[in-house]
């Protein structure tokens, strides 16, 4: 049976793939709770893995070593950097890669890779329920990095830094434990701000929505894989 594993940060992002799942069981590995549950005749094994990278790389890993995660997905939200993305629009990542690490120091040491490339066949899906369900889906670049980004001069400083479309706290954390473990995987994001001025509001006010259409898109890809 193939095992799918999903990773979402935050509790608001979790709560309709926890719905979904209520029928399975929860599993304690150290801290971190894992629930376990067959859906459409695989088993998926998902969790909230709290914000930030280490968090997230630790939980990615214990899904593939602990749990034997043939794919991952990491679901959840994310503030704009392009001008091509709006609120509430999906992004299903091409790669993933950090914006607070320089670039050149993964590239001259291990593992000689500084931007990690998400399964071509998973971001099709994606954009395919994405068009199912009447959402704007766009495939691009997805920058992580230790900051909930709420300032326009910031914003503008790693937008030119990167050319990423999306950033948020996990996502090439991620994508950095499966490439080592050579495990495909999806980071799929739906955007609840513009990472400038204004996006503290603009958080509080779509987070709720982001996440929901976010998972609801995260479920429908589990049942395609």
């Amino acid at each position: 049976m193939v095992t799918i594993g999903v990773i979402c940060a935050m509790d608001s992002e979790f709560d309709l793939i926890r719905e979904a799942l209520s029928h399975g069981e929860i599993q304690t590995v150290g801290r971190c709770e894992f629930l376990s549950a067959e859906r459409a005749g695989k088993r998926v094994v998902a969790a909230t893995c709290g914000v930030g990278k280490v968090n997230a790389a630790v939980c990615a890993q214990m899904l593939i070593s602990r749990f034997g995660a043939d794919y991952v997905i990491n679901s959840g939200v994310a503030g704009a950097l392009s001008d091509r993305l709006r609120i509430l629009d999906l992004v299903a990542a091409r790669t993933v890669f950090y914006h607070d690490l320089e670039e050149r120091l993964l590239q001259k040491y291990f593992p000689h890779c500084s931007r990690f490339p998400a399964d071509e066949r998973l971001a099709s899906l994606v954009e395919e329920l994405a068009a199912g369900q009447g959402v704007r889906c766009v495939r691009g670049e997805i920058v992580s990095g230790e900051q909930f980004v709420t300032d326009s001069a910031v914003k503008e400083r790693i937008a030119r830094e990167t050319r990423a479309d999306a950033i948020e706290m996990e996502g090439a954390a991620v994508g950095h434990a499966c490439y080592l473990s050579g495990v495909p995987f999806a980071v799929v994001r739906c955007i609840s701000d513009g990472a400038d001025d204004s996006g503290g509001m603009d958080y509080d006010t779509f987070v709720g929505h982001a996440a929901r259409r976010c998972a609801k898109i995260t479920l429908g890809l589990i049942d395609r894989i």
